[in-house]
């Protein structure tokens, strides 16, 4: 009998969880939850770029890396290339799109070689609840070479972004209910189906040369500088002997 509930003693005392098991637990499950944030940019294409679909393959193969290297949230998006720009939408980890913009970088500052010559971000989201795409893909759009002259318009920059932005955000909600079998076909004419969703490319040409967008370079300076406030009670002499305020 003795024998017996000592067994059972065990058996118990194995599977028993105590509460700091407990937090810990939870803390592990919520350190495996990664995180969905997407970044859309502008860029303008190289003067010596031939074959756009060479920005295509190089993005194909960096995703690849950074997988392998993060080995974390998968890249999904859509990357549309006009006759001198393109617009670019991606969704992942930060760690992903961190590597991203500093590949943004490099290009635009590279003396060498490049598919691109500048960029300029729109958006960054954190923290986005579901995938707008279910893949990433990219398309070279049939379409006449850009105008020459200026993008002309009253509107500021604050309002343009955002319609930018929600134009990319309905052409990925119009892809994603179309069947998987004509899927292909739509978006190899997205210029004759939905015209309407595709960004002038003139306008894509305004905002590059917009002051109030960050460039790559500008972004990162920022992102990757340490964060460091002065406060006002810093600066007063002698220092304030009550660190908190007591309520009576």
């Amino acid at each position: 009998m003795g024998d017996l509930q000592g067994e059972e003693d065990s058996i118990y005392g194995n599977t028993r969880l105590n509460i700091l098991q407990v937090i810990e637990e939870r803390n592990r499950a919520l350190n495996k939850k990664s995180l969905l944030h997407r970044l859309v940019y502008v860029a303008k294409l190289h003067d010596n770029l031939h074959d756009k679909r060479d920005l295509g393959s190089h993005y194909e193969k960096k995703f690849k890396q950074w997988q392998n290297h993060f080995q974390g949230e998968g890249a999904t998006g859509m990357l549309l290339v006009y006759p001198n720009h393109f617009i670019h939408l991606v969704e992942s980890s930060t760690e992903m799109l961190s590597s991203v913009i500093r590949d943004l970088r490099d290009q635009c500052q590279s003396s060498g070689a490049s598919l691109i010559s500048c960029s300029k971000i729109l958006v960054i989201s954190s923290n986005v609840p579901t995938r707008l795409f279910n893949q990433w893909s990219f398309r070279v759009l049939n379409l006449p070479a850009s105008r020459l002259e200026e993008y002309e318009t009253t509107e500021p920059i604050e309002k343009l972004a955002p319609e930018c932005l929600a134009l990319m955000l309905k052409l990925g909600a119009y892809l994603a209910k179309q069947p998987k079998v004509t899927l292909k076909n739509v978006m190899d004419s997205l210029h004759e189906k939905v015209p309407d969703l595709l960004i002038p490319q003139d306008l894509l040409g305004y905002l590059l040369n917009s002051p109030d967008l960050c460039s790559p370079s500008e972004f990162l300076d920022r992102y990757d500088k340490p964060f460091d406030c002065v406060l006002d009670q810093e600066l007063v002499w002698p220092l304030p002997t009550k660190n908190f305020p007591i309520h009576r």
